[in-house]
């Protein structure tokens, strides 16, 4: 039920933005994630804080983002990763090497891609902002992948399409425009956003 409900705010957010059947209304873009942020603090007691609390962090990204706040909206989220961090982190119980190699090939690809990215960077303030930021995405991905919890092939998916959703705005920002690039930014990020409420829901104290 919760998740046929986000999924149907996600839906809104879409046919609003287009205009075709819902009057648009900019700062939408946030309700779905805020959705989710509440509920999943609902069950907080089970689950942890720390993903309710990213994404409460995320909704207001979008907030910032509708408003037309870059370095607001980088900020947010990366609150937003450093709270995923904070969850995942604790399940790293030790290095295995299938896990480390993922992770080591993750790495490699978001800093040669964060790399080529700032590269086309002209204002200080956003080269420095993209620099700490995409540090910090890489290292929600790294934890996501070493972590050892039930599902965790669903939080690494989780993981790399808020990342992947994070890299299309950088490219489309910095480097060039993408076609059709807000709807790919979106479905992305709202996939993302929604597994890790998925996943929050399922989780249960004997479980996790």
């Amino acid at each position: 039920m919760t998740v046929g409900i986000y999924l149907l705010l996600a839906v809104v957010f879409f046919l609003q933005r287009g205009g075709a059947y819902i009057a648009p209304i900019r700062d939408f873009v946030a309700v779905p994630t805020l959705f989710a942020a509440i509920a999943t603090a609902v069950k907080f007691r089970n689950g942890g804080k720390m993903i309710p609390l990213a994404l409460f962090a995320s909704a207001a990204g979008d907030w910032a983002g509708a408003e037309g706040n870059f370095i607001m909206q980088v900020a947010f989220f990366a609150v937003a990763h450093l709270f995923y961090i904070s969850d995942f982190s604790p399940r790293i119980k030790r290095f295995e090497r299938g896990k480390v190699a993922c992770a080591t090939l993750f790495t490699i690809g978001m800093l040669c891609f964060l790399g080529y990215v700032m590269t086309h960077i002209e204002s200080n303030m956003e080269f420095y902002a993209v620099w700490i930021y995409g540090i910090i995405i890489a290292s929600m991905g790294v934890t996501a992948f070493l972590q050892a919890r039930a599902r965790r092939a669903l939080y690494v998916i989780a993981a790399v399409l808020f990342i992947f959703s994070d890299s299309l705005i950088a490219y489309g920002r910095f480097v060039e425009p993408i076609s059709n690039g807000n709807t790919w930014v979106m479905t992305t990020y709202y996939a993302a956003q929604g597994l890790f409420m998925y996943l929050m829901l399922r989780r249960s104290s004997a479980a996790e």
